[in-house]
Order: structure tokens, then sequence, then C-alpha cells
């Protein structure tokens, strides 16, 4: 009689050795299964004909969420799956991959493929490697989920192209002149009257569109597109303010460090006839920190042509009382945080009131922004506030000059 090859403990082959190597082998199985079902990768072992032989829990959850289908069962060709997406470029990847670790010509292919749902944008490593233990698996094939990863990578590549694609549009509105300003009356709070204007950039995109500043700005100052912005500005600003009064306007940082831009600003008045006193430049503190040196020379240069200095947002930094001592200042632009709940907030009426008070002292006059109600404005000229802006006195509207015009 043929040997079966299995011995008890005593040495003789018989029924009881057989049925301790099949649990035997049914708890190595077990382990392996356990293994397998404890990682998080989708896991499926191919044997030398690309069928799939075993898969793990991950790998059984995902194909049942995504309808499953006989290519990802047991028993089934989990390399004839990919050779029947030969259409596919990734797919025939796979299954060239595949084929080479099964012929032995290849130890190990990684692939990156989207998998992406109805209701989602998915991405999946694929990672497949030669099997060497004892068996009928020939491959091991192992599926990553790396759609975070993904997605963080391509933010940045988004956003670049994102910044691209407004500076486009920032050249383009100069070459078109669809660049635009409005102007928001700025009224004594006491009587009344119109004092000044404020002028506020805006762009209009080819469909007519009214594009904020807030949108196209950031990537000017950065990509040094700020610079040209900021002389239209001044030269519009010049012509308004020749016929039509007092007009305040932004000033950028990196023009405040622009040693010929005050060089403009003067041929601009020159050119239209204004009366630099109608030119009110207003700068935030955040320029003034960007270069105090170069601030201040520009804030005495300024000056010494005629016109006048607002200093915006005013109270919301740290430097407030510090600049207006070595800044020749005329306004303060008292910020909307402290105006908008000024009839109900005793701390903001506090800080409104020391402000007022403060600005006096230095022979200033007081400017309050965001004013949206007669309670507000009450409350303005109750604190000496000298002039104030909002929705509630007028918004802002266009001025009717556009890029190119004169």
């Amino acid at each position: 009689m043929a040997s079966s090859g299995l011995t008890d403990r005593s040495g003789a082959r018989g029924p009881a050795a057989r049925r301790r190597a099949v649990r035997e082998l049914v708890v190595a199985r077990e382990f392996v299964q356990g293994t397998l079902d404890s990682l998080a990768a989708h896991i499926a072992v191919l044997d030398a004909r690309g069928a799939i032989i075993m898969t793990n829990r991950a790998w059984e959850e995902f194909a049942r969420a995504n309808g499953g289908g006989p290519a990802t069962t047991i028993g089934s060709s989990y390399l004839a799956a990919c050779k029947g997406g030969d259409a596919d470029v990734r797919s025939s990847a796979a299954a060239d991959g595949l084929r080479a670790i099964i012929a032995g010509k290849s130890s190990e292919f990684t692939m990156e493929y989207p998998c992406h749902g109805p209701g989602d944008m998915r991405w999946f490593q694929m990672r497949a490697a030669r099997y060497e233990g004892p068996g009928p698996a020939s491959v091991v094939v192992a599926h990553d989920d790396i759609t975070e990863r993904v997605s963080s990578e391509r933010a940045p590549l988004e956003r670049h192209v994102e910044t691209l694609r407004w500076i486009g549009r920032v050249q383009e509105a100069f070459e078109q002149e669809r660049f635009v300003l409005y102007a928001q009356p700025i009224i004594d709070v006491r009587s009344g009257e119109l004092a000044q204007r404020e002028l506020l950039l805006r762009m209009r995109d080819p469909s007519g569109e009214i594009i904020a500043p807030t949108d196209f700005l950031p990537v000017a100052e950065q990509y040094g597109l700020i610079g040209d912005i900021d002389r239209w500005v001044i030269e519009r600003a010049s012509e308004i303010a020749a016929a039509s009064g007092a007009v305040e306007l932004n000033l950028s940082a990196r023009s405040m460090g622009d040693r010929t831009i005050l060089d403009y600003i003067e041929q601009c008045i020159r050119r239209t006839g204004a009366d630099p006193r109608n030119l009110v430049f207003e700068i935030t503190e955040t320029a003034l920190v960007a270069d105090e040196a170069a601030a201040a020379a520009f804030a005495d240069r300024l000056h010494s042509l005629g016109c006048k200095l607002a200093l915006d947002d005013f109270g919301t930094g740290y430097g407030g009382l510090t600049y207006l001592k070595r800044f020749p200042v005329d306004f303060l632009k008292i910020d909307v945080e402290f105006v908008r709940d000024l009839p109900s907030n005793p701390a903001s009426r506090y800080v409104v009131e020391a402000v007022a008070t403060l600005a006096r002292a230095f022979d200033l006059k007081t400017v309050a922004e965001g004013v949206e109600d007669a309670e507000t404005l009450d409350v303005l000229r109750e604190l000496g506030v000298e002039y104030a802006q909002g929705f509630y006195i007028a918004r802002p509207a266009l001025q009717g000059l556009a890029l190119g015009s004169s």
C-alpha cells in the first residue's frame, strides 16, 4: 500500500495524523485570513493564472459598496478583468504589471489610479508583489486609499493655476479698460453736508459683472501689478478732485516704498490742476509697519505737496499711538468694528470716545466707517466724531471714470 506521508505521534501513519494535519492547515489559513482582515488596504491573493484565491475583509466590503462584480470574487480572474479594460491605459498597465510578476520578470508593480464614485472623487494606489512561499499563491495585490494625499498634493497646484488665471484677468482689465472707480460720500456729522468721497476700486469682467478688490488685489500685490493699479487710481483721483472736490484714495504699501510714486503724484496734480488739499491718501497700519522709514519719507513729502493723509482702520493695531507722533496724519478713520454696534456696546462706545478725544489732542479729524443707522450717527455726533460714511448715508456708486478715459 502506498504511504500517505502522514504519521501519528508514535510514527504510524493513519487517520489521526491526517486530521491533525488538516486542523493545522485550517489554523494556519485562519491565521493568514485574520492577518489580512486586520489590514486597511484592499488585498487579494492571485494564483499563477491571475485568479483570485483569497481576499481580505476590506476588499470584500469595498467590492460590495461599489457594486461588486465577478472580477472581485474568489475564483474569478483578476488578470482577465484588467485585460478586459485595454481601452483604459491604466487597466492595460495593471495587466502588463501582473503578467510580468507571474512570469518571474518582475518582483513588484505599483500604480496610482482614480476610482470615482457618483458622489465622491477617490484615488487608490495598486501595489502588486510576487509571493515566494509554498502553495498556489503567486501574486499579492493591495489597493490603498490615497485620496487624502492626492488631494493635499493637488491643492497647491490648483491654487497656482487659480493665481495665474487672476494675473491674466488683471492684465486683460488694463488692456481692455475694465477698471472702474466707485465713490462713497463722507459727510460732516453735524451739518450732514458732503465733505468728501472715498474712491473704491472695482474691476468689471467681460460679462459686465463687478468684481470686488478682495478677489484681485492680493494677486496684484504679490505679483507686482499693484504699482500700475495705484498709478491709475492716482491719475483718476486727481482728475475727479480737479472736477468735483475732495476725494480719498487708498494706496498700497508697495507703492509707498516706490521712490518714483511721489513724482508721479506731483505730475498728476500739475496736469489736472487739482488742488492737492483735495487729495487724501489713505494708508493702513500694516503699510506703515512694512517699511516705517519709507512710510515716513512718503508722508513728509506728501504733506509738502499739500496733500493730506488718513490713517485707516485706526484702533485695530498696536502701534497707532506711536504713529501719531511720527507721521503727519490729518484724519483717523475709526474701524467699522467699533462702529457697527456703537449704540448697544459700551466697550465700542468707550473706544470711539477715546479715539475722538485723542484726535482732538493731536488736532486731527475723525471719520467713522460703517454707519448703518440713524442711532449710530446720533451717538457719533454726541461723542464728537466729525465725519461719517456707511450704507445708511449712501452706498458706493459708480464714479463714471473708467480706465483710459480722461
